[in-house]
């Protein structure tokens, strides 16, 4: 597979895309959302870049990545930055982290001043407002060994008489909230990192974050490892259930990929692990209990609950993470068990809250999480839309990964062989077909009239007159039934026909109906319709690829002007960033987590009748 390394400027970030995919498919992979209200189309002219070695302009949505490249991108085309300076996200996108490190000149002690080392600097940080909020003045130590307000912890009391007098009491002390977490000698305070990670059932992504700036530095990704204990969470809650040592061994898996990435974004960055002093973590509530290493049993049973949804804030070296000996870690709050953090970092990112109007934001995996909503009134649900946007259950299904079909176009007119043009990851042979390119696929077939309003997939005889020919020849059968060849045999990369079934249909309508009926039940308690929706977020990897057009043929995404479907990409791993930079934005993450009403589904017959309503693709 051919990549190429993208060079986004001012951020100093690096990542490296397939070739041909978008630059805003790239800015999105390395956390920098653009804006563009006409869905990637080509049409607004808002995701303007600069190309800096050759300094043209381009629309990052159209630009097609073929080489190594250097990309500027100005304030004007940044979403997330945008939205923090309209809605006043972290004091007006003011960088204000939880840890903190501060440097002090601390006076040395004399047979006038006899204070205890302890008392000395904690007196010093509180005088010199270095303290964060929070910090002074709560539950802190008065016994003369720590100061009002201030705790050291042990590590720190053991250290401090010998780095004082090392240094010349000219020290940095690292602050968590009301806690010293360390203490350097002399002015360590140019040099302060986070780590922000997605976890998701599938893909764990790790940002390296300069938490004096709150610029990114580095991005890494790789595939979660408990994906051989089973595609989704559920089989993973099984495997725990069934074996004594499981959430151990998962937690474990898990944790070993944070680490793997921790060091990968750190050589990236020329930064060293013991300089990253927080870890911000947001997942599904399966994978943050996980990280964590608590039982998950209670999830996957009724009354479903989760073991914690407040955020978590523990020490990083108790469960397993390899960075500064007293670096922390932070698990996002959750809303309900099957709702999690990762959900919670998306209606941060997007500042839903602060909306007059209701929008709705999706995020589409093996599960579909829901939230709707403004600044009155959230509500969330968690649908079953199976796996078959990621490939599973689907004939000729794969990940999106090299080799699968990500696009699909069908021409009725199209001769010697153009009636059919598909789109490969990686510009190579074909091998299957991923979500993105079934949802193409299905639409496609609608719109020629291969596939009806009921998801019937037409035998040729059916088939509307004056078809084109060819299309004709494409209507094979696989055990007995209809399908529809995509890529025959002679032009796939295994050597065998990659088609369309008539049960992969199925499995796209039911997953399309859960998704719609869980938005219409949202909508329906906010006693709002679809037209008065004001934004429609696709979150996560699937709806950043997935053409809305294509979404709406097939019913996926509601009826709506283009310029109101806004993809932004890893909004959790955005979320995850702004809790790490932001005490404001963790505050925030904290209250939305109680604000989100959770509704569920399975116990209301208006659901299972808008499932079914939604079981048939719209008309054309």
């Amino acid at each position: 597979m051919t990549t190429h390394q993208v060079h986004f400027e001012p951020d100093g970030l690096k990542v490296r895309v397939r070739h041909g995919k978008s630059l805003m498919e790239a800015a999105q992979s390395a956390g920098i959302p653009l804006t563009s209200t006409c869905g990637g189309v080509g049409t607004c002219g808002k995701c303007r870049v600069e190309l800096l070695d050759t300094g043209e302009t381009v629309l990052a949505c159209q630009y097609k990545v073929e080489q190594d490249v250097r990309v500027g991108v100005g304030e004007e085309s940044r979403f997330f930055e945008q939205k923090i300076l309209e809605e006043g996200i972290a004091g007006g996108g003011e960088v204000d982290p939880v840890v903190r490190k501060c440097p002090v000149q601390l006076a040395a002690p004399s047979l006038e001043d006899l204070r205890s080392d302890g008392r000395r600097l904690a007196e010093t940080l509180v005088a010199d407002g270095c303290c964060h909020q929070g910090c002074a003045g709560a539950n802190g130590s008065t016994d003369g060994n720590g100061g009002e307000g201030v705790e050291l912890t042990l590590a720190v009391l053991r250290a401090l008489p010998r780095v004082l007098r090392e240094h010349d009491f000219s020290v940095t002390a690292v602050c968590h909230r009301r806690r010293v977490l360390a203490v350097e000698g002399g002015d360590t305070s140019g040099s302060s990192y986070g780590v922000a990670v997605d976890v998701g059932t599938t893909t764990v992504v790790a940002s390296l974050v300069d938490l004096r700036t709150g610029r990114t530095r580095a991005v890494a990704s790789q595939g979660n490892p408990q994906v051989a204990y089973g595609d989704d969470v559920v089989s993973r809650i099984q495997y725990c259930d069934g074996h004594g040592e499981g959430v151990a061994e998962l937690g474990k898996q898990v944790v070993a990929c944070l680490n793997a990435l921790v060091e990968e974004v750190c050589q990236e960055a020329g930064v060293e692990r013991e300089g990253i002093y927080e870890v911000t973590v947001a997942g599904n509530a399966t994978m943050q209990h996980l990280v964590l290493g608590t039982p998950v049993n209670q999830i996957a049973q009724a009354p479903y609950v989760s073991g914690f949804a407040a955020g978590a804030d523990v020490s990083a070296a108790a469960v397993g993470l390899r960075i500064h000996e007293a670096g922390r870690l932070y698990v996002m709050p959750s809303v309900a068990a099957h709702v999690g953090g990762d959900t919670v970092a998306v209606a941060l990112a997007t500042a839903m809250r602060h909306s007059a109007g209701v929008n709705v934001a999706l995020d589409i995996g093996t599960n579909g999480e829901l939230v709707a909503g403004n600044t009155d009134r959230l509500l969330s649900c968690s649908t079953a839309a199976g796996p078959a946007f990621e490939g599973a259950r689907i004939l000729c299904g794969m990940r999106g990964a090299a080799g699968a079909i990500e696009r699909v176009a069908i021409r009725a007119d199209g001769a010697d062989g153009s009636e059919v043009a598909v789109e490969v990851i990686g510009g190579e042979q074909a091998a299957g077909l991923c979500g993105s390119g079934l949802i193409d696929a299905v639409a496609e077939l609608l719109k020629v009239g291969v596939v009806d309003s009921s998801g019937r997939m037409l035998s040729a005889e059916e088939l509307p007159a004056g078809l084109n020919g060819t299309l004709q020849e494409r209507l094979v059968e696989h055990e007995g039934k209809p399908a529809f060849l995509l890529v025959g045999a002679g032009e796939s990369k295994h050597g065998r026909d990659i088609v369309l079934t008539q049960r992969d249909i199925r499995e796209v309508q039911l997953a399309t109906a859960a998704i719609r009926a869980g938005v219409a039940v949202l909508l329906k308690e906010l006693g709002v319709e679809t037209a008065e929706v004001e934004r429609l977020y696709l979150a996560g990897a699937f709806g950043n690829y997935i053409r809305p057009a294509s979404g709406q043929r097939i019913g996926l995404l509601p009826a709506m002007a283009a310029e109101r479907i806004v993809p932004v990409g890893n909004a959790a791993s955005a979320g995850a960033k702004e809790v790490l930079v932001s005490w404001e934005a963790r505050r925030h993450a904290e209250a939305l987590s109680r604000q989100i009403e959770y509704v569920e589904l399975a116990s209301r017959a208006d659901f299972q009748m808008l499932f079914s309503e939604h079981m048939f693709f719209p008309e054309g």
